[in-house]
């Protein structure tokens, strides 16, 4: 009788031994849940859910008080010159692309007098576009998407957007009656020097060595490296950053010798530069992979990173924050390539053979947010209105005080690295950080698994 008691011990303490590993096991099954529902609605609030890692590996250190941080360049004032070639209502997604661009400036404290925006083509007043004066490249969503014709200044649209034009932008050279002269061509162009950082960005249509301006005229991979090594002899920019989104792009940086130029292309030779989605109501791709990939992964890095106080309405805080800590070699490069769906016959080329520092040493606001001097000078202004040629009697108008635009006529008087293709950056560590939720309950479950199974051994 007492050997069969202890027998019945024993299963009892085995029931109970079991009963609590059961126990156990739905409690880590019901926090992994949680984990997956919070992982879940986390990335469901970011454009791309593979960014999450990744902003956790490489951005997320360096808001740590004893994060390494990047070194500012030795500049003080920011400009950049955004072009936008293509002219036609399916080159809708070009136009996208440079307004994107535009926003991140925006956000990163430039004033519109320090950007030369330039349209070639009036899509936000095209007859096509079912939503007239306005322009998507998340989706229009009834026209209840991010207008990004909201608040836009443009300086050279239509028929004014030329080579020589650009050129002459980058040297400072007016045309007669331009400048502060009262009149159409009211525009004034931003002063260059020695210690300006220059941002150039192209999108439209290329090829090898060429870049098209409305089907009518070609830049030039050789007049770009002239036009550079004016600037240097003039001393009109203290570094370049040259950003061509087209196809075969970085054939353009092929003949720069000017220094402190860094060069980056969406494609190599022989290579094309792909569109990313369309929109049903829109009826055309409505941005291109390069610029998107770009643009959203800025996005969800803000969306993610420890967020910031506004001290002025004209810029982010949290945004100029984030570019503070993100080098130009991961969101020009790097990020493309892993998270840009560039496609399988697309790579993104660069160099900063000719430069002092190598990308990965750039902070992104270097090139893409107004300096602290500007920044902290900046006064917000309570209204921006937005002008755009469709030809020399045809205006659009906005402001930013209502949500309505039109487009109509308008008076003629209106008021105005060390190879060319490296890749020896090291790769970004995949996977998760040891503090992520989901690993703490990972190694929690593992040591209660552990614990458990040592009683029956």
């Amino acid at each position: 009788s007492i050997p069969r008691n202890k027998h019945r011990e024993r299963e009892r303490e085995r029931e109970l031994e079991n009963d609590m590993m059961r126990k156990y096991c739905l409690l880590l099954l019901s926090l992994a849940m949680v984990v997956a529902q919070q992982q879940k609605r986390r990335s469901a609030n970011l454009h791309k859910a593979a960014h999450e890692s990744t902003v956790r590996n490489i951005l997320l250190p360096k808001f740590k008080p004893d994060g390494k941080q990047l070194v500012p360049g030795n500049h003080t004032s920011n400009v950049a010159v955004l072009v936008s070639s293509s002219r036609y209502w399916f080159n809708y997604r070009h136009v996208t692309n440079a307004l994107s661009m535009y926003h991140l400036l925006k956000r990163g404290g430039y004033s519109d007098d320090n950007i030369i925006l330039m349209l070639a083509d009036e899509i936000p007043c095209n007859s096509r576009n079912p939503f007239r004066g306005s322009i998507f490249s998340r989706g229009a969503l009834g026209g209840e998407g991010d207008d990004l014709m909201a608040d836009v200044e443009v300086d050279y649209a239509g028929t004014d957007v030329t080579v020589d034009a650009f050129l002459r932008v980058l040297l400072g050279r007016h045309l007669s009656g331009e400048g502060d002269t009262p009149g159409l061509y009211r525009r004034t162009l931003p002063r260059l020097d020695e210690n300006t950082n220059v941002l150039v960005y192209l999108t439209g249509h290329g090829g090898d060595n060429f870049f098209k301006f409305q089907d009518g005229e070609e830049l030039m991979s050789h007049e770009v490296a002239s036009v550079f090594s004016q600037m240097y002899e003039m001393r009109r920019y203290n570094e370049v950053l040259f950003i061509a989104d087209t196809c075969q792009a970085f054939t353009m940086a092929d003949q720069i010798t000017a220094p402190n130029v860094f060069s980056v292309g969406s494609s190599l030779k022989g290579q094309n530069s792909y569109a990313s989605h369309g929109d049903a109501e829109v009826g055309q791709s409505v941005i291109d992979r390069y610029s998107k990939s770009i643009k959203d992964f800025v996005d969800d890095a803000v969306a993610m990173a420890p967020s910031q106080s506004n001290t002025a309405t004209s810029f982010d805080d949290s945004t100029v924050a984030v570019m503070e800590r993100l080098n130009a070699f991961d969101a020009l490069v790097r990020v493309p390539t892993m998270h840009g769906e560039l496609g399988k016959s697309s790579e993104v080329g660069y160099t900063s053979r000719l430069c002092k520092r190598r990308m990965s040493e750039v902070p992104l606001s270097d090139f893409f947010a107004a300096s602290s001097e500007d920044r902290n000078n900046l006064i917000s202004r309570s209204s921006v209105q937005a002008t755009i040629w469709k030809a020399d009697d045809f205006k659009v108008q906005a402001d930013s005080n209502t949500d309505e635009r039109e487009c109509k006529i308008m008076p003629d008087n209106w008021p105005e690295e060390d190879e060319e293709y490296v890749r020896e950056e090291k790769p970004l560590r995949k996977g998760v950080s040891a503090w992520d939720t989901e690993m703490l309950v990972l190694i929690g479950g593992f040591i209660m698994l552990v614990s458990l199974s040592s009683k029956f051994l």
